[in-house]
């Protein structure tokens, strides 16, 4: 019987860990989203958030650079306040746009800048989650990697042979993918949540995108109009 050596498995395993350009990239339009929002639909000054964000995801970028082969706690820890802060800011982004349609003086609002904050909230919710899904499937990318942790989310990949190599892990795209369709069907296109806390969070964001985009669609033609 073959032996197969640990430095091979760490090998493999480096080939399937996400890639961290893409998690950085998503973040990066995000905070290009922040940066073109109203002030007054921030809870604090964008420039300190955005800075913050920089500061976080270069800390996640040092210590994810050996890629994703073995689990690590500071990692998911600074993953998770990265993620924590794009949440809030974008809760209080919802909450004051909202404050703004239904309590707010509309003769002062632009619509074109109502519906372009309302756009970002829209897709500032879609990398939101992305990067929300990515970081609770599995545990995250490392203990997907491990095999450590029952999955929340089933890719096509998992069930149909054939349509990818063997040991295929989902990557920060596919969880950008799984995002995208559910706010834009309000439903998975693909892929099917299995945890119940995968499928509250897929819930609160439809709700989320309802909001988002029916309130502010039928205030701003109203106000364009």
């Amino acid at each position: 019987m073959k032996t197969i050596k640990p430095s091979h498995i760490r090998k493999v395993m480096k080939k399937t860990h996400d890639p961290i350009w893409q998690l950085q990239g998503g973040v990066l339009v995000i905070m290009v989203l922040q940066y073109f929002t109203n002030s007054s639909f921030l809870p604090y000054d964008k420039y300190i958030i955005i800075a913050f964000e920089a500061i976080v995801l270069f800390a996640l970028a040092i210590v994810t650079s050996d890629g994703y082969h073995r689990v690590s706690k500071t990692r998911r820890s600074l993953a998770m306040v990265l993620i924590t802060i794009v949440a809030v800011i974008n809760i209080f982004s919802l909450i004051f746009l909202v404050q703004a349609l239904l309590f707010g003086d509309m003769s002062n609002i632009n619509g074109h800048d109502l519906l372009l904050n309302g756009m970002t909230i829209y897709i500032t919710n879609i990398f939101m989650f992305a990067l929300l899904y990515w970081e609770m499937d599995g545990g995250g990318p490392d203990r997907r990697v491990a095999n450590e942790r029952q999955r929340d989310f089933i890719f096509p990949q998992m069930i149909h042979k054939g349509i990818a190599k063997v040991g295929w892990l989902p990557g920060f795209t596919d969880y950008l993918y799984l995002s995208t369709t559910n706010v834009t069907n309000f439903a998975s296109a693909d892929t099917v949540p299995i945890s119940h806390r995968s499928k509250l969070l897929m819930m609160i964001q439809a709700i989320v995108s309802v909001i988002a985009v029916v309130l502010v669609a039928a205030r701003t033609i109203g106000v364009l109009g």
